[in-house]
C-alpha cells in the first residue's frame, strides 16, 4: 500500500484485513481492534476504540436463568459486538488516502487464492486446542479443515466465504456489515447458534476516538490507549520508571537494562490500578492526577497491593505498526481474544465470532460485573513514543496480560540502555500473571533468578524464546531521515521497508 502512495493508515487497514484471513485462529472480522494513530501535521496522538460492547440482552439475570454461574469461556453466550469493520472504515475515512475498497482488496484475493500455512499455523491446526475447538464446534471444522486432516507445510487454506464477505464489505462499507446485508446474514447465523447480539446491537455499535494516555519517559512521551484498553498499565510502568530515575539521579540499576525485584514492585501495583480504573468510561473516568509526578512517586514508594485480576488469556492476537515517508505512524492491535475466540461461525458469511465477553463477571461489581451496552475490559495495547522530532518509536506485540509488560521491556531496553530496537526485542524477558510465580526465559541473567527467588517468588522456565513473552514488531527513528524496524523470532513477525 505504501508502494502504491498510501499513508500509513492506508497500509494499516489494508494489512489488517490481510491478517484476519492469513492468521483467522488469532483475529478477524468477528473481533475487535484497539489502535494509536499519530498525525505528524498536527504532532497529535489520538487513540482509536474499535472494541465492541456487550449485547442489551447480556444481563446477570440472563445468564443466571440459563444455568450459569459465570460467562462461559466460549460459544455463543461469550461474545461483545465485533468491532473491526467499522474501525476499518472509520480510520480510513478519518486519516486515510485511499478507499475502503482499495485497502481490502489484499485481503480479499488472499482468501480466494490460499493463504499458504507457515510452520505457527501448522502447529496450531494439527494441535490440541483446535482438536479441541473442532470437537466442540463441529461448523468450525467444517470452515477450517479437521485437525486429523493431514497438512503440510505450504499447503494453502481456503477461504471462499470470507472472500465473499470482505468484497460485499468492500462494496457496501462498514454499513453492510452492521445493518445491511453481512448483519442479516450474520445475525440469523448467530440466532440459530443462541448468541444475544440483536440488530439494535449491531446497528448502534460506533467507532470513537480520543485521547491517548500519556507520561515523560527518559525525555520522549510514551502514548497508550485508554481504558477500556489495559494501556493504563503500560503508561504506569513507564511512568514508575522515569520518577525512579529522577529520584536517583539515574536509571534504575539492572542487568541486561532491568533490575528484577524492582519491576516485580513496580508491575504489581501498576496492574493493581489496571484491575481497578481499566474498564469502560462510562462506568467511571480515571482520576484527573493518577498519571502526574506527585502520584507516581507516591505510588513508586507505597506497598504493594496483591493481585486482584484472575482472568487468563491465550495471547492470540495481531499487531501490527506502519510509520510512512510523512512521519505518520500506527500502532494496531485486533483479536478474536482467544484462539477462534468463541468458536461460534457464521456459517453463511466465513465469520468466527471472539469471546471477549467472557472477561466480565455475574455479580453486581462496579467495575467488572456484567452490564448490558459496556465495553468489556481489553487487553489489547498499542503504543506509540514521541519525542522532539516527532513520532520515535511504533510499538505492539501478542501476550494477554504480557503486552504492556514486554512493550515496557523492549522501551527501557532501546531508550535507557541504547540498545538498537532489533537487540532489544531479542533479549530476554520476564512476565508474571498472578501469585508468586514468574515466567523467565533460560536465557535471561541469573541474577534476576537470585532476586527474584530472594524477594519470595518462584521461578517458571518457559524456554529460550517463549510465544508467552510475545511477538513484537517495532519501528524506531534512527535520525531525521533513518528509520530501524525490529521483528520478534518469538513468533511469526516481520519487518518490510518501502524502498525508494
Amino acid at each position: 500500500m505504501l508502494r502504491q502512495g498510501g499513508n500509513a493508515m492506508d497500509a494499516a487497514v489494508a494489512a489488517a484485513a490481510t491478517l484476519a484471513v492469513a492468521i483467522p485462529h488469532m483475529n478477524g472480522l468477528g473481533g475487535d481492534a484497539i489502535a494509536l494513530y499519530y498525525d505528524a501535521g498536527a504532532d497529535k496522538v489520538t487513540a482509536v476504540n474499535g472494541s465492541g460492547r456487550a449485547p442489551a440482552a447480556a444481563t446477570v439475570a440472563q445468564y443466571r436463568g440459563l444455568g450459569h454461574e459465570a460467562i462461559p469461556r466460549r460459544g455463543p453466550l461469550s461474545m461483545s459486538v465485533p468491532g473491526v469493520a467499522r474501525a476499518w472504515e472509520d480510520c480510513l475515512l478519518r486519516w486515510g488516502s485511499k478507499s475502503l475498497r482499495e485497502c481490502l482488496e489484499p485481503a480479499i484475493e488472499l482468501a480466494e487464492e490460499g493463504v499458504p500455512i507457515d510452520r505457527a499455523q501448522l502447529e496450531f491446526l494439527t494441535g490440541p486446542v483446535y482438536a479441541e475447538l473442532a470437537s466442540d464446534f463441529a461448523p468450525l471444522a467444517d470452515l477450517f479443515g479437521a485437525p486429523a486432516a493431514t497438512r503440510r507445510l505450504g499447503t494453502r487454506l481456503f477461504q471462499p466465504l470470507l472472500s465473499r464477505t470482505l468484497r460485499a464489505l468492500a462494496e457496501g462499507g462498514a454499513a453492510c456489515f452492521y445493518e445491511g446485508a453481512i448483519a442479516e446474514a450474520l445475525l440469523r447465523d448467530l440466532r440459530a447458534a443462541g448468541a444475544l447480539i440483536s440488530e439494535r446491537d449491531l446497528a448502534g455499535h460506533a467507532t470513537e476516538f480520543g485521547d491517548s494516555l500519556a507520561v515523560p519517559y527518559h525525555g520522549r512521551t510514551v502514548h497508550a490507549a485508554p481504558p477500556n484498553s489495559q494501556g493504563l498499565a503500560l503508561v504506569l510502568l513507564a511512568g514508575l520508571d522515569d520518577v525512579t530515575a529522577s529520584r536517583r539521579g539515574k536509571a534504575p540499576p539492572a542487568e541486561l537494562g532491568l533490575d528484577a525485584a524492582w519491576y516485580m514492585r513496580a508491575k504489581r501495583s501498576a496492574f493493581a490500578l489496571r484491575d481497578r480504573h481499566a474498564v469502560d468510561p462510562a462506568r467511571g473516568r480515571l482520576p484527573p492526577d493518577l498519571l502526574s509526578r506527585e502520584s507516581l512517586s507516591r505510588l513508586a514508594g507505597s506497598e504493594v497491593v496483591a493481585d486482584a485480576e484472575a482472568r487468563a488469556g491465550g495471547g492470540d492476537t495481531s499487531t501490527l505498526v506502519v510509520v510512512d515517508s510523512a512521519g505518520n505512524a500506527v500502532s494496531w492491535v485486533q483479536s478474536l481474544f482467544e484462539a477462534f475466540g468463541s468458536g461460534i461461525v457464521s456459517e453463511r458469511t466465513g465469520i468466527v465470532l471472539h469471546n471477549r465477553l467472557c472477561l466480565e463477571q455475574l455479580n453486581d461489581d462496579p467495575r467488572r460485573g456484567l452490564r448490558p451496552g459496556m465495553r468489556p475490559f481489553h487487553t489489547l495495547c498499542p503504543s506509540l513514543v514521541v519525542g522532539r522530532r516527532g513520532c520515535d518509536m511504533a510499538i505492539a506485540t501478542p501476550g494477554d496480560h504480557g503486552q504492556p509488560q514486554t512493550i515496557y521491556q523492549v522501551l527501557r531496553h532501546v531508550f535507557v540502555d541504547a540498545v538498537p530496537i532489533q537487540d532489544a526485542i531479542e533479549r530476554p524477558r520476564l512476565r508474571h500473571d498472578l501469585g508468586e510465580v514468574v515466567m523467565v526465559e533460560d536465557r535471561a541473567p541469573a541474577n534476576w533468578t537470585d532476586d527474584l527467588q530472594a524477594s519470595g517468588y518462584s521461578i517458571r522456565d518457559v524456554g529460550s524464546w517463549s510465544r508467552l513473552m510475545g511477538g513484537v514488531n517495532a519501528v524506531h527513528r534512527l535520525s531525521e531521515d533513518v528509520w530501524s524496524a525490529g521483528a520478534d523470532p518469538r513468533r511469526s513477525s516481520y519487518a518490510v521497508t518501502r524502498g525508494r
